[in-house]
């Protein structure tokens, strides 16, 4: 059942509006080309910069061998991103294609620091979870996405688009400290 919570000053950024309208009436490939120039630029620009991540509602990129996988509708769902202390970030809002034809999507949160019991699978291609965790994540669930911090920004890293580079989905993982957030959020996709 997905709904939409207000965004308060996240909603009333003109980037963020830009941004979303170009995400709204793009294809894929276009949205891909600007994650890959975004990424890149990203990478180059120092952390003291003050460089801002994007607004969390967008990051959700669909690729096409994800769509040629399944002709499902995304998955719509939003969550609190984990703050730290009284800093109050916000909702992020998320749409992901499926990578399974018969699936549901899990929402999990853990205290840090926390444990995950999780590695790349060569048959699917994804990272997928080898021990049932605490906090409801289940063997055979595939990590599609995590939070992560440039600095004091969050970000929504996708987990499934980079799990051919393990080294990468583990640094993402770890940028979740208690320096700059309380918890973490993993999404996980359950085969039913």
């Amino acid at each position: 059942d997905p709904r939409t919570y207000p965004q308060g000053q996240l909603a009333n950024n003109k980037m963020y509006k830009a941004v979303s309208a170009f995400f709204e009436k793009s294809s894929p490939s276009a949205i891909m080309k600007l994650a890959t120039i975004l990424f890149v630029a990203a990478s180059a620009v120092p952390a003291a910069s003050g460089f801002a991540q994007l607004p969390l509602r967008p990051t959700a990129l669909s690729t096409t061998t994800a769509r040629a996988q399944t002709e499902r509708a995304e998955f719509e769902f939003s969550f609190e991103i984990p703050k730290k202390g009284i800093a109050d970030v916000g909702t992020a809002e998320v749409r992901l294609p499926p990578v399974l034809e018969n699936s549901e999507l899990v929402v999990v949160r853990y205290d840090l620091p926390f444990g995950l019991s999780a590695e790349p699978d060569a048959a699917s291609g994804q990272v997928v979870v080898t021990k049932d965790g605490a906090n409801g994540e289940k063997v055979g669930d595939i990590l599609r996405q995590t939070t992560y911090w440039r600095g004091r920004e969050p970000g929504l890293f996708d987990v499934s688009k980079n799990a051919d580079n393990f080294d990468l989905v583990v640094q993402a993982l770890v940028t979740n400290d208690l320096s700059v957030a309380d918890e973490i959020v993993l999404v996980f996709e359950r085969p039913l």
